[in-house]
Order: C-alpha cells, then sequence, then structure tokens
C-alpha cells in the first residue's frame, strides 16, 4: 500500500516538474508579447515620433515573413534528424539573435532619430530579427509539448503551464517596469523618457538567455523517449504543408486561431492607448491594470481548471468562451461614451478592472482549449496518414498568434492616424474623436469580430471519446511512443 501511494505520488511529482521546465520556454513569447502589446506603438510613434501607420507597415511585413518562415520551420523540425532530436537543435541556435532583437529593437541608434524612413527600416530590421528567431524558438517548442505526453487530460495541463504561465509573466513585466522602470524624470511623464526604453530592452534580453536555458536543459532529458522523424529526407517541405489542411478539425482551427489573433492584436496594440487617453488613467493605475486583472484570471483559471475539464470537454470550453467573450465586450465603453460613468471614480477604476478579469479569463481559456485540441489533431492526422506533423500544425496555430501584433499594428497605426491622436499628445488633451475611435473599436468592434471565432468553435468536433478511440488505435498501430509513466 506504502509503495503503491508513493509511487503514485513520484509520478505526480515528476508530471508538475516537467510541466514547469517545459512551460518556461513560454517566457520569450511572453515578452513579445508584453513588449508589442505594451511598449512598441507607444515608443515608436509618441517618443520617437514614427507615424503610426508606418509603424503598422513595418509589422504587416514581418507578419508576411511569418507566413513564409513560420510553416517552414514546423516542416523542418518535423524532418530534422540529429543525436538531439527533431526540436531541440532548433531552439538552441535561436537564443542568441532573438535576445539580439530585442536590445536593437528599444536601442535605434541616434542616426536614425527622428526621422521617418530610416527609423522605420530599422525598425523593420529588428522586428524582422527578433520575429524569425521567435519562429526557430517557438514552433519547435510548441511542437515539443504536444510529444512529452500523449495522456489527453495531461496534454490539457501542459498547455495550462505553458498559457498561465505566458500570461504571468507576460502582465507582470510590463507592470513591473512601468512602476519601477519608467518612473517620472525631471518631471517629464517616465512613459516619454528615451532611456528607460534602453534598460528595458537589456532586461527583455537578459530574460530571454535566462528562460531559454532553463527550458532546453530542463527537457533534454526527455529527448530520447520523443517521436523520430519518419518522413522522407527529400519529400517536399510544401507537400508536407499542404497535406496537413487536409484534416477538416486542423482547417477549422487555423481559422479561429487566426481572427481570434487578429482581434487580440487590436486589443494589445490599443490597450495602453485606451487606458492613456480613454480612460485618463495615470501610470499607477495602468500598472495595476496591466498585473491585477491577468494575475486574477490566472488564479481563477489555475484554481479552477481541474473541476471545470471534468465537467467540460475542450471543444464545449471553448464555445462558452466564445460566447461570454463577446458579451463581455458589449457593456463597458458604451457606457462611458454616452456619459452613463460618473468620472474619474473608483467606481468606474473597479468596472475597468472586472471587465478586463473577465476578457483575460476568456481569452486564456479559448488559448488553452485550442492547443490542447491541436494536439488531439496530430493525433487524428497521425492515423489517418502515417505522419507525426505536429511542428506544421503548431506552426500554423503559432502564425495566428504572431497574427496578433501583426493585425494589430496594421490596424491600429493607421487607425490611431485616422482618429486624430498625435505624436507628444498628452491624457485630456485628446478630441472628441479619439475618444470616440477608441470606445468603438475597443467595445463593439471587437464583439463583432468575435462572432467569426464563436461560429467556427461550433464546427469543430473534437470529443473526448473520439479522441480516446483515436489513442487505441495509434497503439495498437504500434506507431506512438507510449507516455512516460
Amino acid at each position: 500500500m506504502g509503495d503503491g501511494i508513493g509511487s503514485t505520488t513520484a509520478m505526480q511529482a515528476n508530471s508538475v516538474r516537467r510541466r514547469l521546465l517545459y512551460a518556461s520556454g513560454v517566457v520569450n513569447y511572453a515578452l513579445k508579447d508584453a513588449a508589442f502589446g505594451v511598449f512598441v506603438l507607444f515608443y515608436y510613434k509618441q517618443v520617437l515620433g514614427l507615424s503610426g501607420t508606418l509603424t503598422g507597415l513595418a509589422i504587416a511585413l514581418s507578419v508576411l515573413w511569418d507566413a513564409i518562415s513560420d510553416p517552414l520551420m514546423g516542416a523542418w523540425s518535423d524532418k530534422l534528424r540529429s543525436r538531439w532530436g527533431r526540436r531541440h537543435p532548433l531552439m538552441v541556435a535561436a537564443v542568441i539573435p532573438l535576445a539580439l532583437g530585442f536590445i536593437a529593437m528599444f536601442w535605434p541608434p541616434a542616426m536614425v532619430s527622428g526621422t521617418q524612413l530610416p527609423l522605420f527600416y530599422w525598425l523593420l530590421g529588428s522586428v524582422l530579427l527578433l520575429r524569425t528567431a521567435l519562429t526557430f524558438f517557438m514552433v519547435p517548442y510548441l511542437a515539443l509539448g504536444a510529444e512529452i505526453s500523449t495522456d489527453y487530460h495531461e496534454r490539457t495541463l501542459l498547455a495550462s503551464a505553458r498559457t498561465n504561465l505566458g500570461w504571468f509573466v507576460g502582465v507582470l513585466i510590463p507592470a513591473i517596469s512601468l512602476t519601477l522602470i519608467f518612473t517620472p524624470q525631471d518631471g517629464l511623464d517616465g512613459r516619454f523618457v528615451t532611456g528607460h526604453y534602453h534598460i528595458y530592452g537589456i532586461l527583455c534580453a537578459v530574460g530571454v538567455l535566462v528562460a531559454s536555458w532553463v527550458c532546453i536543459k530542463g527537457t533534454e532529458p526527455f529527448i530520447p523517449t520523443l517521436p523520430q522523424s519518419v518522413s522522407s529526407a527529400d519529400s517536399s517541405m510544401w507537400r508536407d504543408i499542404a497535406g496537413t489542411f487536409s484534416n477538416r478539425n486542423f482547417r477549422l482551427v487555423v481559422i479561429l486561431d487566426t481572427v481570434l489573433g487578429g482581434m487580440a492584436g487590436i486589443i494589445s496594440v490599443l490597450l495602453m492607448v485606451t487606458y492613456t487617453y480613454f480612460w485618463q488613467l495615470d501610470t499607477t493605475a495602468i500598472s495595476i491594470l496591466f498585473a491585477g486583472p491577468p494575475l486574477l484570471a490566472v488564479l481563477l483559471v489555475t484554481t479552477t481548471s481541474r473541476v471545470v475539464n471534468r465537467h467540460l470537454e475542450k471543444q464545449q470550453l471553448l464555445r462558452l468562451s466564445c460566447a461570454l467573450g463577446a458579451l463581455n465586450l458589449l457593456w463597458l465603453t458604451p457606457l462611458k461614451l454616452f456619459g452613463l460613468l460618473p468620472e474619474g471614480s473608483a467606481f468606474v477604476f473597479a468596472l475597468i478592472f472586472l471587465n478586463y478579469t473577465l476578457n483575460t479569463v476568456f481569452t486564456i481559456v479559448r488559448t488553452i482549449s485550442n492547443h490542447a485540441m491541436l494536439a488531439d489533431i496530430a493525433d487524428e492526422h497521425d492515423l489517418a496518414t502515417g505522419k507525426r506533423q505536429e511542428g506544421v500544425m503548431f506552426a500554423a496555430a503559432f502564425f495566428a498568434a504572431k497574427f496578433v501584433t501583426g493585425f494589430g499594428y496594421l490596424v491600429g497605426g493607421p487607425f490611431l492616424d485616422l482618429i486624430g491622436l498625435e505624436s507628444g499628445m498628452q491624457p485630456g488633451e485628446a478630441p472628441a474623436s479619439v475618444i470616440w475611435g477608441l470606445g468603438l473599436i475597443m467595445g463593439p468592434g471587437l464583439a463583432l469580430l468575435l462572432a467569426i471565432p464563436a461560429w467556427v468553435a461550433f464546427r469543430i468536433d473534437i470529443s473526448k471519446d473520439g479522441q480516446l478511440r483515436i489513442q487505441q488505435a495509434l497503439k495498437v498501430r504500434g506507431t506512438t511512443v507510449q507516455p512516460e509513466t
């Protein structure tokens, strides 16, 4: 009896350790997400004076490159054969370029500052370096999460650990930075001090080096147990990529992720601007909102996940989070636009806190459900074709995730120019066009966009019973590595 309990405890501890070591790699993406979602647009437009249109164009061009590089990286990762497996060599190669990309993006040389085209080219070059390096790391990393375990529930736990840690770091870093780095200097708002962004870029580079080392070394012992490449070395990468789209569920997930990415991109790009000019909040209040609601959301999702997952399947959670998320976007900003909220009160701040918390909860649940289902779809595809193509499938999902910043900047940058937000404009000076523009796009506009993922979610068919049948069929066929015990 004692040995059985001890063995079970050891297995559980090993599972927790595996999730934590693996999840540490998402810090790289979280740092990118925080940088683009909070600081890049504000820095280049409001501080350095680059037009919102050129800023958006630079990010949009990098997304076009992602559309090519992400699936190619996924196919290359699937086909790679080495003594270190399919995923780890590419992850190692990404670390130094990724760190340098953060430094370059936040530290443009003096010769390009204060200009338009030279500054645009510097931003474009640094973003291409950063996002290409991120592709080298994150595409193999995401595929690795589907290979570490084939257990239906542990895959959800792995996706949950990765998503929750990503949100935790992604919101904690900007909140701490606004408080400790972007402090007022000589009476000037710290968000307008160039030197603060240099420090932020260096700290991001250090974070990349540490998180990458923990993830790579922590998951290295699993290399011998991971599936190996079974594709012909001379087979076409493009044929492998196209082959994954024969799976109906995969096609639907790609559509859903891409639209969700575009919607989240608008939020991440315009959130700092909305807090500053629409709600007219100071740095302290904004730092609380960047940290408080997401951390509370992570706590809520983490503490309730086991109970929720016992009663609802992944596809059910996806559908529910889309529907409730759309409703949550419809009530707050219209109240402000029509003068139904008192100005500058603690009550309004509490409503903003609640609204953003709910939005983050629904976003986290959607992300966990999507990634957990994608690992199941990889098994479905394996049974149908005999090919393990997690790399290509997660590359498509990762492109959709990176579409967050691309679409957000492509829409958000020109949108700010269109509504009349000028460089250097202080809170309280924004004209009515800015207030109404931000309120409409960040509320009803996003709710309307979310209707598309909600419709797609009801067409995806990934049930638990069906997945268990697929797993059993794969075991009978004998081509899938069994989960560790």
